[in-house]
């Protein structure tokens, strides 16, 4: 019997481990993190995506996996995400729930391997995929996340999305009824449609409007006249924070588990200045 799955219980702790075997076989592999271990839109995103629906799907079962990573993608779209973020994210959790079935017919005894046997295995065949290019690692991948509408043993009554910006399906039903979905598969998810679980969501400076989140580390690395351009926009942030400042590693579990906050890679502007990384907040809808 597959185990019920507490969403609001389990889901921060299962996020935590899932960053934490990221970043250790990351190390092992040498797939690229970017900067500051955001694994964001990038391989590692891949990685911890495949990996972690390999790992869900032998925990709780297919349907189970399968309800579950919909229901997390569902989220971030009421929440404001890139359409090709959810593609990429379902492309990969795919392919993770397919690993998890390969390696079954590979292991017959994998069940009783050690979880760190089991774990090295399932991490090995998604590293294996990504060299193979099975799986998407960036937003530009043209391909598109193609499936077969979610079998349920309901009639669905209320539509939730389930398509991109320009219309084109992304994989699941988009007349799934999420509360009869959630009931369905044992799933406790106490007002996921209109919470939100952060306070990061919307958030905008005080003074300037923008809705860049300044780290310790970024001030921290600012020359003088930096800090001296933006010490009045710094000061209003931490005020609203009642004193307090986000290190990276804050945010970066912030954008791995609420997805309130995005990270912004460098780039270079048309006018050849160049802005280092930063977080912002993602807008409220």
């Amino acid at each position: 019997m597959t185990k019920k799955f507490d969403y609001t219980k389990d889901k921060n702790d299962f996020t935590r481990e899932m960053l934490s075997d990221t970043l250790k076989y990351q190390k092992k592999y040498g797939f690229d993190i970017g900067q500051n271990n955001v694994a964001w839109n990038n391989e590692a995103d891949a990685f911890r995506h495949a990996y972690m629906q390999s790992l869900l799907n032998q925990k709780y079962g297919s349907l189970r996996t399968k309800g579950i990573s919909y229901l997390h993608e569902q989220k971030g779209s009421w929440q404001g995400q890139d359409h090709r973020e959810a593609n990429m994210d379902m492309w990969n959790n795919q392919q993770g729930q397919q690993i998890y079935n390969e390696i079954r017919k590979e292991y017959p005894n994998f069940n009783k391997l050690s979880q760190q046997q089991q774990k090295d295995i399932i991490a090995a065949k998604v590293v294996q995929r990504m060299r193979e290019g099975k799986l998407i690692t960036g937003l530009e991948d043209p391909r598109e996340f193609q499936e077969q509408k979610l079998q349920l043993p309901f009639t669905p009554t209320r539509g939730v999305g389930g398509v991109d910006n320009n219309g084109k399906p992304l994989g699941f039903a988009s007349d799934i009824d999420i509360n009869q979905l959630a009931n369905m598969l044992g799933i406790q998810l106490p007002e996921v449609q209109s919470k939100q679980d952060s306070g990061l969501f919307g958030y905008t400076n005080p003074l300037t409007g923008s809705n860049h989140i300044y780290t310790r580390e970024e001030v921290g690395q600012m020359t003088p006249d930096e800090f001296a351009k933006h010490e009045k926009e710094i000061d209003a942030q931490t005020r609203a924070f009642n004193g307090t400042m986000p290190t990276n590693g804050n945010l970066q579990r912030e954008a791995l588990t609420n997805s309130g906050v995005v990270y912004v890679n460098s780039y270079t502007r048309s006018d050849g200045t160049k802005v280092s990384g930063y977080y912002r907040s993602k807008p409220k809808f």
